[in-house]
Parts: C-alpha cells; structure tokens; sequence
C-alpha cells in the first residue's frame, strides 16, 4: 500500500512537470493578452487572475518541496508517530498553508468561469444559481481550514476522521457543482448563438472549436477533482497526489481556452476589416446595422457581420463585455487592413 511519504514524494515530482506546463501556458496568455493593445483594451481583471493562480500554484509547489523536506529529513524522523504521522497531521503548518492556497486557487477559477457565462449571457439571473454555489464553497473552505488549525491531537493525525472528512468531502462536492452549472451555462450559450449565427453566416459552425475547448477545459477540471473526491471517500492515500496535482492543474485550465481560443481565432480568420461593432448578443443580432458595399460584401467577408459570434469568442478570450467596442484585430493582411481603416476615416466605407 502506498505510504504518505512515498506519496509526497510522488506528488511533488509530477507536480513539477505540471508547474512547467502551468508556467509555458501562463507566458502564451500573457503573450496574447498583451499583442495588439492598441486596438484591443486589456482587460485588467483576467490579467490579474491569470497572474494569481500561476503565483498561487508556485507558492504551492515551493510548500510541498519544503513539506518533503521536512518530513523525510528534518521533523518527520523525530515526530511521536514517524514520518508517516507527520505527514497524516492535518494541523502542520504546511499542510494548512497548502491546503489554504489550493482553495483560493479554487474559488478564483470558479469566480472566471461564472464571470465568462455571465459575459456571453448578459443575464445576471442565469449566473445565479452558480453564483450561490460559490458563496457555499467559499464558506466551506474558511469552516474546514478552521477545523485544520484546530484539530486536536485525537484527530489530528488522521485525514479521514469523522469531523475533517465531512467538511472535505462537502467542500470536493461543492466546487464540483459549482464548476458545472457554470461549465454548462457556457457551453449551451456558446452552442446556441453558433446555431442562430450560422444561418447568417456561409462560415457555418465557427464556434464549434470554442464548444469544445470550453468543454474539453471542464472536463479536465471535474475530472481531477471527481478522482480527488473518490479516492478519500475510499480512504485512499492516493489523495494526496491528487490533491497536489490539482494546483497546477487549476492553472492550465484557466489558460488553455485563452491561449487555445486566440490562437484559434487568428488561424480560422477573423474579419480583416478593423471597423468597430456595437453588439447586442441579449437579442442574438448576428447582421450588421448597414449593408457592405458590393466590394465588400458578406461573400468576400463571410464572418464580417457575424457579430454575435465574434463577441462570444473575445469574451471568453479577453473578458470583453456588452457595451465595450469589439476591435476585430486579427487581420492576416495588416496593409491592406490599415488601408480599410484609412478608407473608413474618409467616409468610404460604412460603419457596421
């Protein structure tokens, strides 16, 4: 049977290899973020998040480098129990501060994907249902982290007691429906306005590659945290591993539709025309206020006045909301795009 050592041990080895992958896709977001500012406003709020869970998942990773050493070498062999109890105290100082840093992490994740529902939906009373789930979690995580710090000796060297477990397994349940309702209030909303769109558009299913990225993100997430969930219900000290792996973990899903939807958007082709769009994706208008000119017509520009789509898509890549301007920014042809700009300053062309 797997010790708590070797388990620590394990975990804090692949954790790293994740911790490499969480820092190269935290970089790419940074890098798409940051390209094109002069026709695209950055928004602050994802930049900050972005940079707080990366942040979150280093002091982590620098926590269980710390914990292994400390219970393999320095306090472990010299604890009442062993090694094997110090690393089954719940009250260690490390354990506590890696347990607190995994459910920010977690509350800051489910807080960005409640936040990119509500910006494709535009409803505040769709997002709330979520919204209580993550006000249950985070009362969950403040009662069992206070249960840590006072566990008393009698329950302190052992995860899988009565009083720890239960607030364990209610806090697992409740960021896995929290995470969810909000995974699948986007993935519908991203499925109907691609269906409402496409009728307008000869460009057909363009925001199927978001569906499944979105999906693909959420799947990733519940997945980690639904083998979190069984193997304590199954007092297993696999948990261990997994509970490390999810702090990385945490990072990359949050950056993956980011750097997967922005990079997407920039190889399947957006508008290359640089025009400015009101949208209104509440009413679903997926066709511009005034016509093309025939030069510039739907069939040259088939995405052009597909306006609904192109504000689901830099919503969920840049955390862009109804009321901002839309930039369509990504342009493979930049001169001829800086001439169309030019044109349109001079009254040739209409705005959409």
């Amino acid at each position: 049977m797997l010790q708590l050592s070797q388990a620590g041990i394990i975990s804090t080895a692949v954790e790293g290899m994740l911790y490499g992958v969480a820092v190269l896709m935290f970089l790419l977001t940074m890098f798409i973020f940051l390209r094109d500012r002069r026709r695209r406003p950055l928004n602050y709020g994802m930049v900050a998040a972005a940079c707080s869970l990366i942040i979150l998942a280093t002091m982590e990773f620098a926590v269980n480098i710390v914990r292994v050493v400390k219970g393999c070498i320095n306090d472990g062999p010299n604890y009442p129990t062993g090694i094997e109890g110090w690393f089954s105290d719940v009250s260690e100082q490390t354990f506590v501060m890696k347990s607190g840093l995994y459910n920010t992490q977690t509350l800051i994740l489910d807080a960005v994907v409640i936040y990119r529902a509500y910006t494709v939906w535009q409803k505040w009373w769709v997002v709330v249902p979520p919204c209580l789930a993550w006000l249950g979690l985070l009362g969950c995580t403040i009662v069992m982290n206070h249960v840590f710090v006072t566990a008393s000796s009698d329950i302190a060297n052992d995860i899988f007691s009565k009083k720890t477990g239960l607030w364990i397994t209610i806090t697992y349940a409740e960021t896995l429906a929290t995470n969810l309702m909000a995974t699948s209030l986007l993935a519908y909303r991203i499925w109907t306005v691609n269906r409402r769109s496409s009728s307008y558009s000869p460009a057909g299913n363009r925001l199927i590659p978001m569906l499944i990225v979105v999906l693909e993100s959420g799947a990733i997430y519940s997945m980690t945290i639904t083998a979190a969930l069984v193997t304590f219900l199954v007092n297993s000290p696999g948990n261990y591993v997994i509970l490390d792996l999810i702090s990385p973990v945490i990072s990359i899903v949050f950056n993956l539709i980011i750097v997967r939807m922005g990079f997407t958007a920039q190889r399947i082709g957006l508008p290359t025309l640089s025009a400015s769009i009101s949208v209104d994706v509440e009413n679903n208008h997926s066709l511009p206020r005034s016509p093309l000119p025939p030069r510039f017509s739907a069939a040259a520009h088939p995405l052009a006045g597909d306006s609904s789509s192109e504000f689901v898509m830099k919503s969920l890549t840049f955390g862009e909301h109804r009321g901002s301007k839309v930039s369509m920014a990504y342009s493979p042809t930049g001169s001829r795009e800086g001439k169309l700009e030019r044109e349109r300053e001079r009254g040739f062309l209409p705005e959409l």
